[in-house]
């Protein structure tokens, strides 16, 4: 059975699967490509290969002893935005939606019941997590079409390997974990150097530099124990290097090294991203 609920901009959850508040008549999770082309002469070339932004849309049923109630609590919940709807079949999807349109129906059933058409407009594709931690085994295991019953181990403390099935560029975040000096890290794709990104400057004991491509606009910032940042750093970092990486189609190894002499804890998080689902 697929299942679904929200999270809003504060971290709360609403599960859309309930008996007082069921997301149903579901549609709009496939995809319209909107990709731009070119005639010469009898071809047709690409420019751009763009989707569509994509709309969800089905209805809500609210019920109960007062339907307008949860549904006075589901609009005011949904305007903590952005928020993210969560889709779970035999995995569990993520996307970054905005509800613009819900309609509100007269009572049914005695006044136990009210049906409600609903409309999400997605604000990005579809994605999986997947983060890796090169200290220890990874954290949510490879990406595959299928299923392992276990994690993967990093050989090297400074170096991580994803596999990714998807053919979408694939945002993620680099967490680099002081002391370093001087760090650079670089992407390789297929076992064949992709990018590369460098931050001159010393990263402390206890601090960390995170390159993040995930949450727009891109940044790269120095933050402490508590997450707190510390500083921005992107103007520090070397501008004739990509800097920000997205993961590709295949094998992905994020290698990091610095001018120090210890060696380096490396996190990443991807968000591994899909057309549909």
């Amino acid at each position: 059975m697929r299942k679904f609920k929200l999270i809003n901009a504060e971290g709360s959850s609403f599960d859309l699967n309930s008996k007082a508040a069921f997301f149903h008549s579901v549609e709009g999770f496939g995809y319209k490509d909107n990709t731009q082309y070119e005639q010469i002469g009898t071809d047709f070339y690409a420019l751009d290969e763009i989707f569509q932004q994509g709309q969800m849309q089905g209805k809500m049923l609210f019920a109960g002893d007062n339907p307008y109630s949860k549904y006075r609590e589901f609009t005011r919940f949904v305007r903590a935005t952005p928020l993210t709807l969560v889709y779970e079949m035999d995995e569990v999807f993520r996307v970054p939606v905005r509800l613009i349109e819900i309609g509100k129906a007269e009572l049914e059933n005695g006044g136990r019941s009210l049906n409600c058409d609903v409309v999400f407009l997605a604000a990005g594709l579809f994605y999986k997590t997947v983060q890796k931690y090169s200290e220890t085994i990874s954290i949510g295991g490879k990406v595959y079409p299928y299923q392992y019953t276990y994690s993967y181990a990093d050989m090297s403390m400074n170096t991580i390997m994803i596999d990714s099935d998807s053919y979408e560029d694939s945002p993620c975040k680099i967490t680099i974990f002081g002391p370093a000096e001087n760090p650079v890290w670089k992407h390789y794709v297929n076992n064949e150097l992709y990018e590369i990104g460098r931050y001159d400057g010393t990263i402390p004991a206890d601090h960390k530099l995170v390159i993040d491509s995930t949450s727009i606009p891109y940044s790269i910032t120095e933050r402490g124990v508590s997450d707190e940042i510390v500083a921005d750093r992107y103007q520090y970092c070397d501008f004739t290097t990509e800097r920000f990486f997205n993961l590709q189609h295949g094998t992905n190894r994020i290698s990091v090294t610095h001018d120090g002499l210890n060696m380096i804890n490396v996190l990443v998080e991807g968000k591994i991203s899909y057309e549909t689902v």
